[in-house]
């Protein structure tokens, strides 16, 4: 009996360091939905708060002038997104161009890797923006309601959010007549 219950215990604690250790892929900037988004609505001075569908915090992406920078969840820099004329340059960790983001005035936000193939669009309609992979179909949206965005994958079920505070920029002092 008690060689059962340590092999019990024995693959209980396997089992629990396993899903304890389970290793998530890091995410690149600009290669997934919510860092596009995230990326497209950066507010100056403004923090985002990444979570997955779990609510577990991914990371966080901060923003100064046109550089918004991205970090995981345990605050290491993963890569950033800059405003470089018309378009946005993802890079990753090392400074590598990941992809771009180039809008045009219809609204509709084009994707490309580093070598410049098209890897989607977005395309923004009443509050929601709805991301689309290279061939057209929908692969998920973006509904932004205050401060907070939900992610929601083609069939609808939520695969992330994110919350945004938007750092107070100084006002300018008021002259009093005399």
């Amino acid at each position: 009996m008690k060689r059962y219950v340590n092999s019990l215990f024995s693959i209980a604690v396997t089992v629990g360091s396993l899903f304890a250790s389970d290793a998530k892929k890091t995410a690149v900037p600009g290669t997934d939905d919510l860092s596009r988004y995230t990326a497209a609505k950066a507010a100056p001075g403004g923090q985002t708060i990444l979570r997955d569908a779990s609510g577990r915090t991914l990371g966080t992406a901060s923003t100064i002038g046109t550089r918004m920078t991205f970090r995981d969840s345990a605050g290491r820099t993963t890569g950033s997104a800059t405003v470089e004329g018309g378009r946005t340059v993802f890079r990753d960790a090392s400074g590598r161009t990941v992809g771009t983001a180039t809008p045009s005035a219809s609204q509709t936000i084009t994707y490309r890797d580093a070598s410049g193939r098209s890897q989607g669009s977005s395309l923004v309609s009443g509050g929601r923006t709805t991301f689309r992979d290279a061939g057209g179909r929908t692969q998920s949206s973006a509904q932004k309601t205050g401060s907070s965005t939900t992610f929601r994958d083609a069939s609808g079920r939520t695969i992330g959010t994110s919350t945004t505070t938007e750092e107070k920029q100084p006002v300018a002092a008021k002259h009093q007549g005399r």
